[in-house]
């Protein structure tokens, strides 16, 4: 017999390296890795990507909260709980996860009272763990010019992350305002991983405030996103890279990410 806390509870595995940092019981390191790397993604619609137990789960359950966002996957519910309570949720009208309901404990499912806390902790510990993170490839402050082909995409990529901007509103147009964020959108397009790619990524698309409204609705209606308004600072010491478009402060950006 075994107690919880010597289980992972995302797999099954008894090769405990931490505790699971909002139920009560234990976690193997791959899967500790993948709640460390995965647990804060979400999907378009706002809500996670993955299972808030094992962040792996394929068939998801979401929340009926108004201000929760959570998902739970049928494997871990069944398991967990019982079997076949997974089916019995969907069969619920409205349906309060099991980190929002009062009540802290389903079949095995016990959730921690300061879990905000052991969340925290949880990934302080496992980042000081980890000697180094992995690194990221980035593209960004390029220049962009109609000579920028697929070509040079496959030679410095895959990329995680996508950057591109309009120049600063003192700077010469060329061959107009527009022409910048269209040249964007077709290097996003080469840059965005295969639809199959389930690896995180994420681009960012800054005007220095000077597009006009129509150009605006048009960078929306491209990108599939509102324009946002995003107080920022991106400084060239910070992102330790020779990049002078990257100097303006406070600018509207538009902004996605899909995981």
């Amino acid at each position: 017999e075994r107690h919880i806390e010597d289980i992972c509870i995302c797999c099954g595995g008894f090769e405990i390296h931490t505790q699971h940092p909002l139920f009560h019981g234990g976690m193997c390191a791959p899967c500790s890795e993948r709640l460390l790397e995965r647990f804060f993604l979400c999907d378009d619609d706002g809500y996670q990507a993955d299972c808030t137990i094992c962040c792996w789960g394929k068939s998801l359950i979401m929340c009926d909260h108004s201000a929760c966002h959570k998902c739970f996957c049928e494997e871990c519910v069944d398991t967990l709980v019982y079997p076949g309570h997974a089916e019995e949720i969907k069969e619920t009208a409205t349906w309060i996860c099991f980190m929002c309901a009062p009540q802290r404990v389903n079949g095995l499912l016990k959730r921690r009272i300061k879990w905000r806390e052991v969340l925290k902790h949880f990934y302080d510990q496992e980042s000081v763990r980890k000697s180094s993170f992995k690194s990221v490839q980035v593209l960004l402050g390029f220049k962009l010019t109609v000579n920028f082909v697929p070509d040079f995409i496959e030679e410095w990529g895959p990329f995680d992350f996508i950057f591109g901007s309009t120049p600063p509103k003192t700077n010469f147009f060329l061959p107009s305002k527009a022409w910048y964020f269209y040249q964007y959108f077709r290097i996003l397009q080469y840059g965005s991983p295969k639809e199959k790619n389930k690896k995180p990524f994420f681009w960012l698309f800054v005007d220095n405030i000077v597009l006009d409204e129509e150009e605006r609705e048009a960078a929306s209606r491209f990108f599939q996103v509102i324009t946002q308004l995003a107080f920022m600072i991106i400084s060239e010491a910070k992102l330790k890279v020779s990049c002078p478009w990257c100097m303006t402060v406070m600018q509207p950006a538009y902004y996605s990410h899909k995981s």
